[in-house]
């Protein structure tokens, strides 16, 4: 049965989170819970409890390790196996969507049913719970001046968010979201920041562009910034390596970023999770030391050692990271700087304002459309009348991010900054997540039916679903400032606002949006969505051109499964892409790694299959997420895959029986593709896809 406990403040805190990350403990009464001191868990935790249990459900398969009391690994139990440690102390991490650590002194039975991971103790013990959460707000806030020299001072503070400064900060719950900046009269850097000493400088010329483009490596090396005529990278022994390559320096500081937090992420195996990661054995003879030997360097001797390496030894290695970020050089863009140091992204400078374009770079016309077969004659397009093609209509300055697509194109956002600014204004609330759904075309009601029964099919994660028909603008209104976590909207979009039954509602007459994320799923509805941006949501799937109402309801159910399914908007976009031609008019508009639900699985993921000479070979390609963002870890459920794999990235082709790609597609709900189609592993066999 469920625990009962006072609300003491460390107790209440730690307990919440882990319910409301979906972990469920089984007790015996009487329940005792008491706050307990972070020192008794082994590894860096935020907060601690302690409660008497037998037995810990988890609601999801999932691996549980198992550690000694000296630090050691004694079990790495994968969901299909069992195991069983006799009595003594042991540290298990059981860590999905935030790092959850449990320390017991029992006899432990570890094992997995179809849904569910189970751990048996020896009869009602002690339990001492510590949690780590993703650090993903600031949590202080700096004022600088538009003074270059300012700026650096503001930019070199960032390091103070890493938890620590060994190879272990390339997992994500190490590495802390910098702290917030805004642009004042005045440098005032709070005093509660620490920034760690690293004895590493990064030399850039007193130029905000050249600052703008260091931050995610200064951010992630604990650097400071110092005025230099020429880009370096120094440490205080006396070792520099320029960032100005053959590429020019944009991509030079791109490549070392990648290749420092790449090797990282081999080198950390040696330390307190020594698991298979695919890649160690492939570049480990690039080394001049052991692996074991570089992990005990100090950072500043390990960046020598790593950067040693030429870059085009280690590129067929490194995973597909691309993830760049395009800003201008106004003194504005500064108070972007925390959020784009947060995702690692690759800067890119815009040297000259450039018209927007009208649909996103990857997109084709309407005349493609009409080259296809379809025509807008043939049916009907959620809009008619074109979109302007004036600039971007945001107050606000805006950045760009664009991720590599699966079909070898862009996936693209246009961010202003309220999106990054909304998302820290957030709180997480209790279950379930509301979903609103307003569909004001009775035509278009097929996608309302079928949205309605996809958001919330899932039993382990409640939703609330509300669906809206024909309402009026006052409605609409009333649907947008009420706190709810995503909206899915389909209707018709022209310049003029959203079409309601009474009149239109222009995005420039809503003031607020407790709208968290969105999908707005009728004609050019860019502006309306940049609007809602601007009013309170974080990020959405807007489009930039006409679509025809058949192709909006196969993109919209799509949208639909993959969001349920905790895709973030970029890759539920990537994948809806595949569904139809009709997917390359879409675009986001905010920030394109919102998520508005958990994976069921480690990380989510879409799985290409093809068929040779009677084999199945798989790629796997893992997604960021809420709960696995860059340098977590995954590994497939497969019994001949041992191998780990850094999110996000693919694990190339693997060779697969039948009987282990039968029995892994009914492990869970996601997408495949074979021959540039999209199922789902819940609707076919294997058998049935060739």
């Amino acid at each position: 049965m469920k625990p009962t406990f006072e609300p003491t403040a460390d107790g209440l805190e730690i307990i919440d989170r882990i319910e409301r990350h979906r972990y469920r403990l089984t007790t015996h009464d009487p329940v005792s819970l008491e706050p307990a001191d972070t020192d008794e868990i082994q590894y860096p935790v935020d907060s601690a409890v302690k409660i008497t249990t037998d037995t810990l459900t988890l609601p999801t398969t999932q691996y549980v390790y198992v550690r000694d009391d000296t630090g050691a690994m004694v079990a790495e139990v994968k969901p299909d196996e069992q195991t069983c440690l006799p009595e003594g102390e042991y540290t298990l991490d059981l860590s999905g969507p935030l790092k959850v650590y449990a320390r017991v002194n029992s006899s432990l039975q570890v094992y997995s049913d179809p849904e569910r991971t189970h751990i048996t103790l020896d009869g009602p013990s002690s339990v001492i719970f510590g949690a780590r959460s993703y650090h993903t707000r600031p949590s202080q806030t700096i004022t600088t001046t538009a003074a270059p020299t300012d700026v650096m001072h503001a930019v070199s503070a960032f390091g103070s968010a890493l938890k620590t400064t060994t190879a272990e900060r390339s997992y994500p719950t190490l590495r802390g979201h910098p702290p917030a900046v805004e642009l004042g009269d005045e440098l005032d850097v709070p005093d509660g920041l620490t920034v760690p000493d690293t004895g590493i400088k990064i030399g850039v010329p007193e130029k905000l562009e050249r600052i703008f483009v260091v931050s995610p490596l200064v951010y992630y090396l604990g650097a400071e910034i110092v005025p230099s005529t020429e880009p370096l990278l120094l440490t205080d022994e006396g070792y520099t390596h320029t960032l100005v390559g053959p590429e020019g320096f944009e991509k030079t500081v791109e490549r070392i970023l990648e290749q420092i937090f790449f090797l990282d992420t081999v080198v950390r195996t040696e330390g307190t999770t020594p698991l298979p990661l695919q890649k160690r054995e492939e570049i480990e003879p690039l080394f001049n030391h052991s692996i074991q030997n570089i992990y005990e360097q100090p950072l500043v001797k390990q960046i020598r050692s790593y950067l040693r390496i030429p870059f085009s030894e280690l590129e067929a290695a490194i995973p597909n990271w691309r993830f760049e970020t395009h800003i201008g050089s106004r003194p504005e863009v500064t108070e972007f700087l925390p959020f784009i140091a947060n995702d690692l992204a690759a800067v890119r400078i815009n040297e000259t304002k450039k018209q927007p374009p009208t649909v996103s770079e990857e997109a084709q016309t309407i005349s493609d459309f009409t080259r296809s077969g379809r025509t807008r004659n043939t049916e009907q397009a959620r809009n008619t009348t074109p979109e302007s093609t004036r600039n971007d209509t945001s107050a606000s300055p805006l950045i760009r991010q664009l991720w590599n697509s699966s079909n070898g194109g862009n996936i693209a956002s246009t961010a202003p900054l309220e999106a990054f600014k909304n998302s820290i204004g957030r709180t997480p609330h209790d279950d379930p997540i509301d979903i609103e759904v307003v569909c004001n075309d009775n035509t278009m009601s097929e996608e309302s039916e079928f949205v309605n029964d996809t958001y919330g099919d899932r039993d382990e994660l409640p939703f609330d679903v509300t669906v809206h028909h024909n309402i009026s603008t006052s409605e609409f209104k009333e649907v947008l400032v009420t706190k709810s976590d995503f909206l899915h909207y389909i209707g018709h979009i022209d310049k003029d606002g959203f079409r309601c039954e009474n009149d239109r509602l222009s995005g420039s007459e809503i003031k607020k949006s407790n709208i968290k994320a969105f999908f707005l799923n009728g004609c050019q509805s860019y502006t309306q969505g940049l609007r809602l941006i601007e009013a309170g949501s974080v990020g959405g799937i807007v489009t930039r051109g006409n679509v025809v109402n058949s192709g909006a309801v196969e993109v919209g159910n799509a949208i639909a499964k993959l969001l349920n399914q905790g895709f973030p908007l970029y890759g539920a976009l990537d994948i809806a892409q595949n569904e139809t031609l009709v997917g390359q008019q879409y675009y986001m508009v905010g920030d394109g790694k919102t998520t508005i639900a958990q994976s069921d699985l480690e990380a989510p993921n879409v799985c290409s299959i093809e068929k040779r000479n009677g084999k199945y070979l798989m790629n796997m390609k893992i997604y960021n997420s809420i709960q696995a963002e860059k340098g977590s870890i995954s590994t497939p459920h497969l019994g001949s895959i041992n191998s780990y794999y850094v999110v996000p990235g693919e694990t190339g082709q693997m060779s697969i029986e039948e009987p282990q790609l039968e029995e892994f597609s009914n492990q869970g709900q996601f997408p495949i593709i074979v021959d540039g189609s999209v199922y789902w592993s819940d609707n076919v066999t294997i058998s049935s896809l060739w």
